[in-house]
């Protein structure tokens, strides 16, 4: 898998840019590095509880065949993508190989565990607002009550106040989603209730810590001069924020290590079965109202750091939006190939990015819609740019999930993510990064871009295929399927032409029913419409090099063709009667079908019209039409 020798450890996890899953995807990626390992990161972006974008966002758990993972690393607690987890366990379950899942940070059943004992890290931090503050109105916001770390988490709180002897009021407890929404809608609902103002406010890791101090301070209430607050995870927001947040650091790079070394273990034969429980440290700061020092040599690098990363923000922001813009009126895959190429440095410090479709990539849905999964199709690397030079397309196995050809011979590391708009899958994209960075937030906004232009792409191609049915309906007749008298002038003039450029012949072969109204008069134009089909299927039988077989109307026919000879005709002729001749020979009805017919072959030049070789055609016909009828 990747194009070398070694082998390929498979990570899968939500918002990869997220400050959490950076931090341990980049030591990951480091420690695969350092012990031999590819390391191909399978991540997604939340859908905004939109069920066909998470759908098909959920899908990059089936682009890779399990069994040429050498071990897998998942985030369940951050993976909140409907179906995502579900579509894990189930390709583990039918993988044909043993291989090592390891969870990081919330345990799974079945798997081995990186974990940190949530049912005492927060007991420092509270026991530090009950004991030094003498704080007793705490109120506690939780992640979702699904989630196992929430429920540890709240235990300690409830524990810790039954120590002290402070009561437990569920008012003070809530809830959240280890995101920024609720975090608001709680701060509002324990605002709104009378004499359940709170002294402390702890919440269950550093998002929330944040949003709530936020929200507080939207109705002029200061942290920690109104209220203290504190967090859990120590993720760089929380150090940065004014004020610091007190909170419990998790060893997020430890965890990245140790899931590797595990992994390596057991590809050694020497696997390590128990779980992981690894240290955490608090930091009190600011926010729970205590004196920091301040390393201020610190304070100026990560100062400068964020300015930096707000003015790479605004610029992404504003190159990202006009990239909107000029995709739109794209129509075509080449078209789209040249943009990506310019849009590429948007993604500041990439190495190498792909963008690979399936062959058929805009003509299904889903892998049940077409049957054959994502991993066992061919794809097309429709763009390739690596080190700044521009790859040739090339066609390739989904299961190598890259070309092996453009690899580098050292480990790599590579973000995958899916193609989609909406519930519509269309490939994939890969890219990799200098220092083993993930991407910023700002690419799923160009990644959408490049999403939403495949669609505009597909629905040209759809409108331009329909408008060529809805053309080829005007020019076809609905009883024989041949082309009606109106493709003798548009068609036919095309082939007029061809010739003229080619220096080459044209012809027109005549063909008119002898006994089309008797048929009718007694058999009813049923049988005469079975007449006239005979006659038709016979010139498709007879033409067979792109001849334009047309019904004039009625019982009158004819066929264009160019580079035609004598000998040519000849051989058209032969097979067109002789497909009359089968019927008539064959037939169950008492009728026999009869034809006159006419050619012409002329030398087509500037001065050739199509009446006029058609007239030739004809006179040919009506003179063996006339030569049936004198001999009776």
């Amino acid at each position: 898998m990747l194009g070398n020798k070694y082998k390929t450890i498979g990570v899968f996890v939500s918002r990869a840019s997220g400050e959490y899953q950076e931090k341990v995807c980049r030591a990951i990626s480091h420690r695969a590095y350092e012990l031999g390992y590819n390391t191909a990161i399978f991540s997604n972006f939340v859908g905004h509880e939109d069920p066909s974008y998470e759908q098909a966002e959920s899908n990059i758990a089936n682009i890779v065949k399990y069994e040429d993972l050498a071990g897998i690393i998942m985030f369940p607690d951050v993976m909140f993508v409907k179906d995502f987890i579900p579509k894990i366990i189930n390709n583990i379950k039918n993988c044909k190989t043993d291989c090592p899942v390891i969870c990081i940070r919330q345990p799974m059943e079945g798997f081995q565990n990186i974990l940190v004992k949530d049912e005492n890290i927060l007991e420092e931090i509270i026991r530090h607002f009950i004991v030094h503050h003498k704080f007793t109105k705490l109120n506690f916001l939780t992640g979702p009550p699904e989630n196992p770390a929430s429920i540890h988490r709240l235990n300690t709180y409830k524990k810790v106040l039954t120590e002290y002897g402070i009561p437990i009021d569920e008012d003070r407890i809530r809830f959240g989603d280890f995101w920024k929404r609720a975090a608001y809608d709680v701060v509002e609902e324990w605002l709104a209730m009378p004499g359940k103002f709170p002294e402390a406010i702890i919440c269950a890791n550093d998002i929330m810590a944040v949003t709530v101090c936020d929200a507080l301070a939207a109705h002029g209430i200061m942290v920690p001069r109104d209220v203290a607050v504190s967090g859990c995870d120590n993720i760089d927001t929380a150090i940065d924020y004014s004020p610091s947040i007190t909170t419990v650091g998790m060893p997020l790079e430890e965890m990245g290590r140790e899931a590797v070394d595990r992994i390596h273990l057991y590809n050694l034969g020497t696997p390590k079965k128990e779980d992981s429980y690894l240290k955490f440290v608090t930091h009190i700061r600011e926010s729970c109202g205590c004196t920091v020092k301040m390393d201020l040599e610190e304070t100026y690098r990560r100062r400068n750091y964020i300015l930096k990363e707000l003015d790479d923000r605004e610029y992404s922001i504003y190159e990202t939006s006009y990239m909107s813009i000029d995709l739109t009126g794209v129509t075509s895959l080449e078209e789209l190939d040249g943009k990506l190429g310019s849009y590429s440095y948007i993604n500041k410090g990439f190495r190498s990015f792909y963008m690979c479709l399936y062959k058929d990539w805009d003509m299904f849905k889903s892998e049940e819609e077409y049957g054959i999964p994502f991993n066992e199709r061919e794809v097309i690397m429709e763009v390739g740019i690596k080190r700044g030079e521009w790859l040739p397309k090339v066609t390739f196995e989904a299961r190598n999930l890259l070309p092996a050809e453009y690899m580098d011979a050292e480990p790599q590391s590579f973000y995958f993510n899916m193609l989609h708009h909406r519930g519509n899958c269309y490939g994939y994209t890969a890219i990799n990064f200098e220092n083993f960075q993930a991407y910023k937030s700002s690419y799923q906004g160009w990644l959408t871009n490049v999403c939403n232009a495949l669609e505009n792409i597909k629905i040209h191609n759809e409108l331009n295929m329909l408008v060529f049915k809805l053309e080829d309906m005007s020019i076809k007749d609905e009883l024989t399927g041949l082309y009606n008298r109106r493709a003798l002038h548009t068609l036919g003039q095309r082939y007029l032409e061809q010739s003229i450029e080619g220096n080459s012949n044209i012809m027109i072969f005549s063909a008119d029913m002898d006994n089309l109204k008797y048929i009718n008069d007694v058999y009813g134009h049923a049988g005469g419409d079975i007449a006239i089909k005979v006659v038709a299927d016979a010139l498709l039988n007879a033409a067979e090099d792109d001849e334009i077989c047309i019904r004039m109307g009625g019982d009158e026919f004819s066929v264009i063709g160019i580079d035609y000879d004598n000998e040519k005709i000849v051989r058209f002729v032969e097979k067109f009667t002789n497909g009359i001749q089968i019927f008539n020979q064959n037939s169950k009805y008492d009728f026999k079908v009869s034809v006159s017919y006419g050619w012409s072959i002329t030398k087509a030049d500037k001065y050739t019209t199509l009446e006029e070789c058609l007239s030739v055609a004809d006179k040919k016909m009506y003179l063996q039409k006339y030569e049936k009828r004198r001999r009776g």
